[in-house]
């Protein structure tokens, strides 16, 4: 192990330390990396990650000299160059290349579902060079309009004509690149609304066989905005829809290919049953990890690196005194101006919080994942949910946004 390398592909939170805590050593590509992080890793290399093929032959050559294990990251946007490495080294356990694009790429696993007759859904692919008259032939409004390759809900517009549709496809279209600079798909879904509770599912895969580790409630703003406001770990569901669900998502990620992952799968609970919203081959954001980590004592994140290693979650040292409920709140803001909160304020429900912006600076209206306020979590009880907490901690944060024309 002291000699055995792993690459680690523009990682985010504590991956490093996390593969190092493993006892392996840790090659760092990224494009900018900080001083810092330069004495963190044993073999720290600034190269550009969407020139692929440069990225490649690279690897290639550090194969040659190192003792490469695996390739590892959970930076959504370099999941499918982390399993095109892993494949060019040959690596026994990875995620397979194809795999990873119909889980990066919302059109492509859609399309593989269809074709499988797996939880239907209906969808068009359209440009602005579209005669969406003729696409929109044969499927009702409300329709969503969204991206094929970006995240955070961005750009995701709920339509109830064509006239909006088109107007979504003008602010997609505009938008070129997603925050790595990585060009959106030309093709922009249209799809059939999904109305009901959305779930998701938390889970991995190893050899072939998935393992359904827990399904999160969550909670999302009403359209046409569709930001998440918070999650519940456990969801309270009955013993059928939760079979159902769990079943859907077992026969979605055979289809689309996924092995040797953690995946984090979306899921809207409609009238004619549960429909896939999106596949993600990497554990949830938004702190689902702390939520599962706390109520199963498992760690999403550690068996998301030990899969590259072929282990699954026999392998993990589970957490001791788990809670039977966890909850994350976020803070938004209604409009835009100048935050003032209760930074004082403390309650013993409170287990973390963050808040992303400072007392009294400006901001602007909340209008995706990526422009919250900050969050808090909180625990529950055999006598009470964490869900049944959250709302009287929410409030004594006083959050108030003053527009700028009243002060």
């Amino acid at each position: 192990m002291d000699n055995q390398y792993v690459i680690l592909v523009s990682p985010r939170d504590n991956e490093v330390q996390l593969v190092q805590q493993q006892g392996y050593k840790t090659i760092l590509l990224r494009k900018e990396i900080s001083f810092d992080e330069i004495f963190d890793v044993d073999v720290p290399i600034e190269m550009d990650l969407n020139n692929e093929e440069v990225v490649l032959e690279k690897c290639l050559e550090l194969a040659n000299q190192l003792d490469i294990i695996s390739v590892f990251t959970m930076n959504e946007y370099r999941i499918p160059l982390a399993s095109k490495i892993s494949e060019a080294l040959k690596l026994t356990y990875q995620l397979p290349y194809e795999a990873s694009l119909r889980c990066r790429n919302k059109k492509l696993a859609r399309q593989k579902l269809n074709e499988a007759g797996v939880g239907e859904v209906q969808y068009r692919l359209v440009s602005t060079q579209t005669d969406l008259k003729t696409e929109l032939e044969g499927i009702d409004f409300p329709l969503i309009v969204k991206p094929s390759n970006d995240s955070g809900s961005k750009n995701v517009y709920l339509c109830n004509n064509e006239a909006e549709i088109s107007t979504a496809i003008k602010h997609i279209v505009q938008s070129e690149k997603n925050i790595v600079g990585q060009s959106l798909d030309a093709d922009i879904m249209i799809e059939e609304f999904l109305d009901g509770p959305e779930f998701s599912i938390e889970s991995v895969t190893v050899n072939g066989q998935t393992t359904i580790i827990g399904i999160t409630k969550k909670l999302v703003t009403p359209y046409p905005l569709s930001i998440e406001v918070g999650h519940d770990f456990p969801a309270n569901l009955h013993a059928n829809e939760e079979k159902e669900i769990r079943e859907l998502v077992e026969e979605s990620l055979a289809v689309l290919g996924v092995d040797f992952a953690v995946t984090h799968t979306e899921v809207k609970l409609t009238n004619k049953g549960p429909r896939i919203v999106e596949v993600n081959a990497r554990p949830g954001g938004d702190e689902i990890p702390h939520l599962v980590k706390a109520v199963t004592g498992i760690d999403l994140k550690s068996l998301a690196f030990l899969v590259t290693l072929g282990k699954g979650i026999d392998s993990l040292d589970l957490s001791s005194s788990p809670v039977p409920s966890a909850s994350i709140r976020f803070l938004l803001a209604n409009q835009e101006g100048k935050v003032s909160f209760n930074d004082q304020f403390q309650s013993a429900y409170i287990k973390e919080q963050k808040w992303y912006v400072k007392n009294g600076e400006s901001v602007k209206r909340t209008e995706s994942n990526f422009d919250r306020l900050g969050y808090f979590i909180v625990y529950g009880d055999e006598e009470n949910p964490s869900s049944s907490k959250v709302d009287s901690v929410e409030k004594g944060f006083s959050i108030r946004i003053n527009n700028p024309l009243e002060i």
